[in-house]
């Protein structure tokens, strides 16, 4: 987790420059966001309304600023979070995905397997 917070960071921080551009400035702020509240929104249009910005121009400015989309961003800082806890804890996974913010164990198992190409079950005993 610590790893991909480092990386993520890295990705975007632009400290060095003397003054943003508003579309890195909006990347920076997006992904402040996502890692306040990852667990409790996942959808593009409540990080659009935060930022106050139409969800067409937020959609576009992620992508154009990270080359990612910003479901991407929020899919990879879950998984992020669900893989740290799955190695470093003997949570129940049920515990964990609730943790998550979803309450249907089987949908989270579903959400792990389609990023991480294994169950949340493998992936801890790998």
């Amino acid at each position: 987790l610590i790893q991909g917070v480092i990386n993520m960071y890295r990705k975007f921080n632009t400290w060095k420059e003397p003054v943003l551009s508003r579309d890195k400035e909006i990347a920076r702020e997006f992904v402040q966001l996502v890692w306040q509240y990852y667990t409790k929104e996942r959808s593009a249009s409540f990080y659009a309304g935060k930022l106050r910005i139409t969800l067409p121009h937020f959609c576009y400015v992620i992508k154009k600023t990270t080359g990612m989309t910003a479901l991407d961003i929020i899919a990879n800082v879950v998984i992020m979070d669900a893989k740290a806890q799955l190695k470093s804890t003997n949570l129940p996974i049920k515990e964990i995905s609730i943790g998550l913010g979803y309450s249907n164990v089987a949908f989270f198992d579903k959400y792990f397997r389609r990023y991480v190409g294994m169950s949340p079950l493998e992936y801890r005993n790998s």
